[in-house]
């Protein structure tokens, strides 16, 4: 039985949330992607950017864990409501679902 391709057009209503793309963070390259998903293999803050919104935020991860977290780039830093943030979390990687696929392109 063949696998049918996921539509990137459309939710993942039909068979839940599933990773549809994933990479290794590369901190300050924009990922091509809508990320949904950032994982860290080692705790600590994530300084994010999201380009379709034009904000920057930040999250404190811990060793392994993966949140649901919609940006285009990890930043190494950046000032986020007067507050100089470093991201310092490590071993990254992201992930984007179906619906998101090839946006902020």
């Amino acid at each position: 039985m063949a696998a049918n391709k996921l539509d990137p057009q459309t939710g993942n209503n039909d068979i839940g949330l599933y990773f549809t793309r994933s990479r290794r963070v590369v901190v300050d390259a924009p990922f091509g992607e809508l990320a949904t998903w950032i994982k860290a293999g080692t705790a600590g803050v994530v300084v994010y950017r999201n380009s379709l919104t034009g904000e920057e935020g930040l999250w404190n991860l811990e060793a392994g864990e993966t949140a649901p977290i919609a940006c285009t780039k990890i930043l190494a830093s950046a000032t986020i409501d007067g507050l100089s943030e470093t991201t310092t979390a490590g071993n990254m990687f992201w992930a984007t679902s179906g619906k998101v696929v090839g946006k902020a392109r």
